[in-house]
């Protein structure tokens, strides 16, 4: 719990709420509500997949509850429902809760200066002279405005209440997964709610206004706006016209990526790519441990879960990447500002979905950047997540999610440790080290600390890089090149035309993304080439530690 409800998210509600409410009294009883109905869910007990999409639905609710229960005090329910929306009888007598949340709705459809207008007058108790002067114009222009937004709040309210008479039936939600490539971090930020992916599905295939959005996903407009423009600002959601958005990566149905999958691992027999791949890697060996680096002398066995990963991007995404896209992709615009990439993917065949064993590498190839005063720019590289695999016929699963394992209070400590193993601690180091200890991050033996995390240097893994490239180019080009042309009519249907340039070279290649991966992995397993631990959290392999020196 104290992960998830820190001081940054209890000052971040506070001033969401301040941001709604303009009062800040108020604002802080909100925000306490809001992280108590919080606690209270994460109490519970029950599986949260997404906490802070959660969160902030919770938030938007709480501040819609906030305007419903503040009534006006300068005119009665009965003037303010007559002037509204022009019934005879009294609001209290003839609206339900559920006319309540269709009043609700129809407000936040209306255009933002008959809202804000209304919101003004109504909620906020302004009168049209204090109105006039906060928005600068004449009161004859306000009252105007008034009686414009009186009308097309009673149209609006007319027009929903008809649709709820026909019992219309709504859309189906369909949610996404999505996969991350490169420097991500502000669009996996920006995508955190399930709105802000229905958003982003809609938007897929055709421009949408904002008014399309709200109709079509039967969400107010008034909870739309914030999630459109944070989307924009993080480059996933375009204007593509004034007022009229584009979803900017391609969301594809999971039937298309387990027939890449298929023509990926048929491509991969034909051609022996794994074969040949551990051929070239394993042969150069003696080349990588001959390098003066911390760990060259770590068992093969347990170094080689990071080289496969590593060099799988370098001969994936990088090697046959680049090839690709100088032999198919000349002439398809680019955003060459927009430094990553993603795709998304949903289920439209839940009955072969239940059907499919989890990958053996998940989702992963995740990192941390650090500057540490005595040692400079430092990463932390953790390649794999989660892994799922069968080994001597037993399943394993092992979860690796051991980013936070080196950190920014503890990389420098460690960095010491593997040059002074018998360095005397203080108080704190010791609780530092006995927590790296019972991660399995450091050891204690005869010689004093040892670590089990390589470290490698920057300008190392350069040379490798460059090595890997022209060891694996030309398999690479034979590979992608054979895969690009298998799955061609398969996958390309599904691309906009104007986002080839994000999905062509980078899709197309991999198929499903993880396939590769997990069948140079499984192959590594099956042949006794790689060592991991059993259990949760029982292995720093895979992981390394990147300096400048």
């Amino acid at each position: 719990m104290n992960n998830v409800i820190t001081d940054d998210l209890m000052e971040k509600t506070f001033l969401f709420c301040w941001k709604k409410i303009s009062d800040k009294e108020e604002a802080q009883d909100l925000a306490q509500e809001i992280i108590i109905d919080a606690m209270l869910v994460l109490r519970s007990g029950k599986k949260i997949e997404n906490f802070y999409g959660l969160f902030w639905q919770i938030a938007h609710n709480k501040v819609v509850d906030f305007y419903r229960k503040k009534r006006p005090v300068k005119i009665s329910l009965d003037d303010m429902e007559n002037s509204l929306l022009g019934f005879d009888k009294s609001i209290g007598d003839y609206i339900k809760q559920e006319e309540l949340d269709l009043l609700s709705k129809s407000m936040t459809r209306l255009a933002y200066i008959h809202r804000d207008i209304l919101v003004r007058f109504y909620i906020k108790n302004q009168s049209v002279k204090e109105i006039a002067s906060a928005l600068e114009l004449p009161t004859g222009t306000v009252t105007s405005r008034l009686s414009d937004a009186r009308k097309n709040l009673k149209e609006k309210y007319e027009t929903m209440e008809n649709r709820n008479e026909k019992s219309e039936k709504k859309s189906k939600i369909v949610d996404f997964e999505l996969e991350f490539y490169g420097d991500s971090l502000q669009a996996w930020m920006a995508i955190s709610s399930l709105i802000d992916r229905q958003i982003l599905f809609a938007c897929r295939e055709e421009s949408q206004t904002m008014s399309q959005l709200a109709a079509r996903l039967e969400i107010p407009q008034l909870f739309l706006e914030d999630s459109i423009q944070k989307l924009v600002r993080a480059n996933v959601l375009l204007e593509e016209k004034k007022g009229k958005y584009l979803t900017d990566f391609t969301i594809f149905p999971k039937s298309v990526i387990r027939k890449a999958g298929e023509i990926d691992r048929e491509v991969n027999a034909k051609l022996k790519v794994t074969e040949r791949f551990f051929e070239i890697l394993t042969g150069m060996k003696q080349e990588i441990l001959k390098e003066d680096f911390y760990g060259n002398d770590f068992d093969w066995e347990y170094l080689l879960p990071y080289f496969i990963i590593r060099s799988d991007r370098e001969f994936g995404m990088k090697t046959g990447g680049e090839y690709l896209r100088e032999k198919y992709g000349k002439g398809l615009p680019d955003r060459f500002w927009r430094n990553f990439y993603l795709t998304g993917q949903y289920e439209d065949e839940p009955e072969k979905a239940e059907k499919l064993a989890a990958p053996l590498i998940g989702p992963g190839y995740n990192f941390e950047i650090y500057n540490i005063p005595q040692y400079g720019h430092i990463e932390v590289h953790n390649t794999i997540n989660t892994m799922n695999y069968v080994k001597d016929g037993q399943s394993y699963s092992l979860d690796m999610d051991r980013l936070n394992w080196l950190n920014f209070s503890n990389v420098g400590i460690y960095l010491e440790l593997i040059k002074n193993p018998k360095k005397t601690l203080t108080e704190k180091e010791e609780v530092l080290v006995a927590d790296m200890m019972n991660n399995g991050v450091l050891e204690k033996t005869s010689e004093g600390y040892k670590g089990n995390i390589p470290v490698i240097s920057f300008a190392l893994v350069d040379k490798w890089c460059k090595i890997w490239h022209e060891k694996f180019k030309e398999l690479s080009i034979e590979y992608c090149d054979a895969l690009y042309k298998a799955e061609e009519k398969v996958v390309l249907p599904y691309i906009r035309h104007d986002l080839l340039w994000a999905s062509f070279w980078h899709v197309i290649p991999i198929g499903d993304r993880k396939s590769l991966d997990s069948m140079l992995m499984q192959y590594a397993i099956d042949n006794d080439m790689v060592r991991f631990a059993e259990g949760k959290n029982a292995s720093c392999a895979a992981m390394v530690l990147l300096t400048d020196v």
